[in-house]
């Protein structure tokens, strides 16, 4: 991307009111993008040095800069803020560089974010103008990018185009981005690297009371002319050498303005009245000339390379210099695009546009001497398009009779190609490049056996641009169509009309392997069928139907055809037959006779295959077995298939249900208890059922009701019987009574002594439970970790057949007691010792002393010796029983 200077503009703008000196290498500078490097966060300074004696300032003149600019070839990030800053330098630089040798600087000039690829130049006029004293030779225009702090600030500097090579400078205050010093950017390795910095300002003569400054703008012959130090004026009488101009030729106006009558060199002088009345001439030669004459260049054209793309790489330019110089001399030519691009000059030849359709070209002429004075053209550069050709797609032909040869038909691609372009022409070329004839098209034969080809051109008849392609031709073998077989299907009503014709098969027959065709289908009349077939399908044809079926290769359309048939028959005709019964035989099976289940489905039809399936239509034994078991419990369904032996597909189906039907139940126990004092036992069973028969072990028959009664201990059998679908079944329960004796005592076993326990031994044949208190009962008859003292043990029948109970001792002590009055424990004795009578217990203290004599049926010892209470303590004690048993031990006394 390229960009002009501003300076020129700016003198326009300033042209009634200041005079201008432009210090910069090229006033009319191109930029592009960068090379040198940037720095995130800023920091960094841009530079250029100026000889001011090159730009007219001698020693004894001020130059007063009020207007400044920089190009830079992108902005990527916000917070970007430049300064310009004016130093005195010598012809040491950079080694003598200081910045305490600064003259000036500009205000802080903030600079908007403009992203890559797009140079621009930056501009400002200054707040504050810098004067650059007189007797200074050399100054240093550097640009600096201030620190930031709130972004990445990164700025690139932008190159000129056309300036003169001059060294930029370049140095950094960023300690994350060397160099510290200034360094030329050609010794950096930036050889490319040519900044555009330049400043503008007044320059003001201080070895002479007045300056005179003028305008200096070749785009226009009028020139603005101003003095200064004016307050010191009292009138001033300006000659400004151009006779031809009459009156206008002089003026008295401080900042005059004249349009000189023409291009040429002219001695201006003005004549300056002081306050004092003394005068001062001022004599100065000033050139004015015209730009050269950017004569217009015709648009040119050219056919697009591509049809679509707007893009042609065949524009001619080489007569586009000597239209725009046309007679003029020492002038030079430069291009840009509509993007204000620069362009090589002169433009290549051929030239390939770059903007799709229409690209519009500035040519500038300028003197080769003064590249500042120019004036500038614009022609266009037209891509004509070609006629559109759409993707044209291969022909194929089908080879009848295999020769290579075939007729191809071009009507209607050519009809394709014309369609809605008006101002075209058409025409085909044979292999041999041969134009093929209008009244050809639809019968041209191929000129290479099995592949060929044509040329297709379309012309636009008013820009004569061209579009080509190329078709290729394809000789195609017919697809094989392959026999199929006739399919059957059953009639169900007579009438010749089936709706299940299994046609799942059809296609794979035809094709027999082949792929990439279509099959498709005709009836009788030519009529499309669908594709694939309906599965099932239904004839339309009574009893015999003929369909064509079409193989087809897509690609070349080429086909072959086969018939196909289809016939009806008679369906069988059966008897629904009805569900087979059986008792349960165990576990929900049973065997069923199915001798009359033939008899049922056909009745006397012959010609009729019979076949049997389980309900996941596994096949069966067919005839199924006379005494066919059931697999299933309780219901299991046969599938039946009937069909005719000429034509199997011709067929019905049903099924038949094997049911097993439930034996009746009843709750009846195994044993019944009745104890020995009874004379019977009433038995009842639900009433439900059709018939029940009581019996005894030897066959008298008790009862034929739902209630009987039992009076004889032994077995017994009770039949029960229900009629359901049709069929009896019974089911038998056999049950037995069993008289109970009374319950007795015959022994009782107990420990004493620690070993503490009851063993009660019974006899009697009943269902037993066994008690030590009379209240709670358990079925063992021993109890284990009794405490000593008196028991009643029972035994009684469960059934409520009487009890027995004997009393029992276990004889043993505790371990303490507490004489302390509340009733609770207060005597200490062998426990069950009363019960065996002239028994005694003696006790002594711990040292063998004798305390006192217990007998059996006293309650006990209290505690006291002679009256007195005995201490807390352990003491000891001898048993001697009646039976001459002894034994000893000790207990404590708590108190």
């Amino acid at each position: 991307m390229y960009y002009k200077s501003l300076l020129f503009l700016f003198f326009l703008a300033f042209i009634h009111t200041y005079a201008q000196t432009t210090i910069a290498t090229n006033s009319c500078a191109e930029i592009e993008e960068g090379s040198i490097y940037a720095c995130s966060w800023g920091g960094i300074f841009w530079a250029k040095t100026y000889n001011l004696q090159d730009y007219g300032i001698n020693t004894n003149q001020e130059f007063i800069v009020n207007y400044g600019e920089i190009g830079l070839s992108e902005v990527g990030t916000w917070d970007v803020n430049i300064r310009f800053n004016i130093y005195e330098i010598d012809s040491n630089f950079p080694t003598s560089f200081s910045e305490t040798n600064i003259i000036g600087s500009s205000q802080i000039i903030p600079v908007i974010y403009f992203g890559t690829s797009n140079p621009q130049i930056i501009s400002a006029n200054f707040d504050s103008s810098i004067l650059i004293p007189a007797e200074v030779e050399m100054i240093l225009v550097e640009v600096e990018q201030l620190d930031s702090t709130s972004s990445g600030a990164i700025a690139f500097a932008a190159n000129m185009t056309n300036g003169d090579n001059s060294l930029s400078w370049f140095r950094s205050g960023n300690p994350g981005c060397p160099p510290y010093v200034y360094e030329s950017t050609a010794d950096m390795g930036y050889t490319d690297a040519n900044f555009h910095i330049a400043i503008s300002g007044i320059i003001d003569n201080t070895a002479a009371p007045f300056t005179l400054n003028y305008t200096s703008n070749c785009a226009q012959t009028d020139k603005a002319f101003m003095l200064n130090n004016t307050e010191n004026i009292s009138s001033v009488l300006w000659d400004f050498g151009d006779p031809a101009s009459g009156s206008n030729n002089t003026s008295t106006l401080l900042s005059p303005t004249h349009d000189f009558s023409a291009p040429g060199n002219y001695a201006v002088s003005v004549t300056i009245t002081q306050i004092d009345g003394t005068t001062y001439t001022i004599n100065e030669n000033i050139t004015v000339a015209e730009p050269p004459v950017a004569h217009p260049i015709e648009d040119i054209y050219s056919c697009e390379d591509e049809q679509g793309t707007g893009i042609s790489s065949n524009f001619d330019t080489s007569f586009i210099e000597e239209q725009l110089f046309g007679n003029q001399n020492g002038v030079s030519a430069s291009y840009f695009d509509q993007n204000g691009n620069q362009l090589p000059s002169p433009l290549p030849n051929p030239f390939t546009n770059t903007q799709q359709d229409v690209q519009e070209i500035t040519a500038r002429i300028s003197y080769s001497n003064d590249l500042c004075c120019y004036s500038e053209t614009t022609f266009s550069m037209i891509v004509n398009p070609k006629p559109e050709i759409p993707q044209l797609e291969n022909v194929f032909a089908c080879d009848i009779d295999e020769d290579g040869f075939t007729n191809f038909n071009f009507n209607e691609i050519a009809d394709d190609l014309l369609n809605d372009q008006n101002g075209v022409s058409l025409s085909f070329f044979d292999s041999n490049t041969t134009l093929i004839e209008t009244d050809d098209y639809d019968s041209f034969i191929n000129l290479t056996p099995g592949q060929d080809f044509i040329n297709v051109i379309l012309t636009n008849e008013q820009s004569n641009c061209v579009s080509e392609a190329e078709i290729t031709l394809y000789i195609e073998n017919n697809p094989v169509a392959h026999e199929v077989e006739t399919i059957y299907a059953c009639d169900d009503n007579g009438d010749g009309i089936s709706e299940y014709f299994n046609t799942s098969t059809v296609e794979a027959q035809v094709l027999n392997g082949q792929t990439g065709l279509e099959v498709s289908y005709y009836d009788e009349s030519g009529n499309l069928l669908p594709s694939p077939l309906p599965n099932p399908y239904t004839n339309s044809v009574p009893f015999n139907e003929v369909i064509s079926l079409r193989v087809t290769d897509p690609n070349t359309s080429c086909y072959s055809e086969i018939n196909l048939e289809l016939e009806t028959s008679t369906q069988p005709v059966i008897t629904q037959p009805a569900n087979l019964y059986a008792c349960d035989q165990g576990n929900g099976f049973s065997s069923f006779d199915t001798s009359n289940l033939e008899q049922q489905l056909i009745g006397n039809q012959t010609g009729l295959d019979i076949s049997f399936y389980d309900e996941n239509f596994n096949p069966l034994p067919s005839p199924l077995p006379i005494d066919f078991q059931n697999v299933n419990p309780f219901q299991e369904t046969i599938n039946i298939r009937v069909e005719d032996v000429t034509n199997p597909e011709c067929y019905t189906e049903t099924s038949v249900n094997l049911i097993v039907n439930a034996l009746p139940e009843v709750e009846i126990n195994e044993n019944y208890l009745i104890c020995a004092l009874d004379p019977y036992k009433t038995l009842n069973v639900i009433d439900n059922f059709n018939a029940y028969e009581w019996t005894f072990e030897d066959g008298t028959i008790l009862s034929e009701t739902n209630s009987a009664v039992i009076p004889d201990e032994g077995n017994y059998n009770l039949r029960v019987t229900q009629m359901e679908n049709g069929i009896v079944c019974e089911n038998n329960f056999e049950f037995s009574l069993i008289r109970s004796q009374l319950p007795e005592i015959e022994q009782v076993n107990h420990g004493s002594l620690g070993n503490n326990f009851i063993e009660i031994i019974a006899s009697g044949d009943g269902d037993f439970e066994y008690s030590i208190d009379g209240t709670n009962y358990q079925d063992s008859n021993y109890f284990s970790n009794l405490i000593g003292g008196n028991y009643s043990v029972f035994v009684r029948d469960k059934n409520g057949c009487g009890e027995d109970v004997k009393r029992v001792a276990i004889v043993d002590y505790s371990d303490f007691f507490t004489p302390n009055g509340d009733g609770i424990n207060d005597f200490w004795h062998v426990k069950g010792i009363n019960k065996v009578p002239g028994s005694e217990v003696m006790i002594f203290d711990r040292y063998g002393k004798f305390l006192v004599k217990l007998t059996s049926y006293e309650q006990g010892w209290d505690g006291t010796y002679n009256g007195n209470q005995m201490p807390s303590n352990e003491y000891w004690f001898r048993a001697t029983l009646k039976n001459g048993e002894k034994f000893s031990g000790h207990f404590s006394l708590i108190r």
